[in-house]
């Protein structure tokens, strides 16, 4: 049994230490950019009268530039020097991210008649492995300080 359990830890389709970590402090940085975003979807909402979908985007908007400089300099430990390009690169996932979080709002409220908070927490939970996945891969490639562990026996 633990000859098992030693081999699939091993298995390179199973994250490594240092991918587990980053994914435990992304998703740390998105309960703070979560917090961020819901207050304002919830004002906007209640108290402004905006509509779901829109209020999701004004929400987007606030608390995109947060997630990026958390995520860059906490998660990811990118030590380059911020830039437009990866700026760019970090909100153009961010906006995949938030047409993919508003079509799961339509589905799950207007189309399935989910409560609308309901349905955005669940498009919350949905589109965080999107952004962890494609800004581990693409905005935030190379810029880490930490030096990846061999697996054993190399």
């Amino acid at each position: 049994m633990r000859q098992i359990i030693s081999n699939l830890a091993n298995h390179p389709l199973v994250p490594r230490r240092r991918v587990a970590r980053q994914f435990i402090k992304f998703a740390m940085v998105g309960v703070v950019n979560t917090s961020t975003s819901f207050t304002i979807y919830y004002l906007t909402t209640r108290l402004l009268g905006v509509p779901p979908l829109a209020a999701n985007a004004v929400a987007f908007i606030f608390a995109v530039t947060v997630s990026y400089l958390l995520n860059k300099r906490w998660t990811f430990r990118d030590t380059r020097r911020a830039s437009a390009r990866q700026y760019s690169k970090f909100v153009s996932i961010n906006i995949v991210g938030l047409i993919l979080s508003e079509l799961i709002i339509a589905v799950l409220h207007h189309g399935l008649g989910w409560n609308d908070i309901l349905a955005f927490f669940g498009a919350v939970l949905i589109v965080m492995f999107w952004n962890f996945g494609a800004n581990k891969l693409w905005t935030f490639s190379g810029g880490s300080r930490v030096v990846p562990i061999p697996p054993p026996g190399e």
